[in-house]
């Protein structure tokens, strides 16, 4: 499992370097006298620098929270107020991606005390693959209810969906089901979002078919219960 776990990392980090590498060369040899090249050159080396940075920090993140040192801050919060955070946040993403996104929320839900913080990193990462993997015209549905003391979120898409071969691994470390799915990313969100559900005493699931969309769902005690 270490074996493979440093070939992945190495994998991953191996290509956004090279990439970085190829660019400088080519902008010392003559590309930095054309100004256009040189600063398209520049603007692609950021964002290569911004996916390591990415790469790290959930690399970072996965090491606390399966070793049991990243502590949550739970503080009173209203899911559906921390969804409608996120959404205005993703907005942009869903319009360029020509995506709709629409809520079927529980206007009773009671507050949870949560650590807001990573509960909004997982939502941000669920709906950012909704919107990512989905089709141009598109839906992204996010609903919430609650039932036999937990809080219930599912994000719903209508996009390409997943194998069968593929559905029961895509909460592993560096997981990428396939090449239409694992363009950009680490491979690390939704094994991220499963452990940070796990340490709230929640769960999480997915259903999916290929050609028929995915839907994520997780659970979160309304009572707080002891990090797991």
């Amino acid at each position: 499992m270490r074996r493979e776990l440093i070939g992945n990392i190495s994998h991953d980090l191996r290509t956004p370097i090279a990439g970085i590498k190829a660019m400088v060369e080519t902008l010392q040899d003559t590309a930095i006298d054309d100004k256009q090249v040189a600063l398209d050159f520049l603007t692609r080396i950021n964002g290569e620098v911004d996916r390591l940075t990415q790469m790290v920090t959930e690399l970072t993140e996965l090491s606390h929270i399966e070793t049991g040192k990243a502590e949550l801050r739970r503080v009173p919060t209203n899911l559906n107020s921390l969804i409608e955070e996120v959404i205005s946040q993703m907005r942009p993403q869903a319009e360029s991606k020509q995506v709709t996104i629409t809520t079927d929320f529980n206007s009773n839900l009671p507050v949870i005390k949560i650590d807001k913080d990573r509960i909004r990193q997982t939502l941000t990462n669920l709906v950012h693959n909704a919107i990512k993997f989905n089709n141009p015209g598109g839906k992204v549905t996010i609903s919430t209810t609650f039932h036999n003391e937990s809080a219930i979120v599912s994000v719903s898409d209508t996009g390409m969906g997943i194998s069968k071969e593929d559905l029961p691994h895509i909460f592993e470390r560096f997981y990428k089901a396939d090449k239409a799915r694992s363009q950009g990313g680490s491979g690390l969100g939704l094994a991220i979002a499963k452990h940070t559900i796990q340490a709230h005493g929640g769960n999480i699931s997915v259903k999916s078919e290929e050609g028929k969309g995915t839907t994520l769902t997780f659970d979160l005690p309304l009572n707080t219960k002891p990090t797991v």
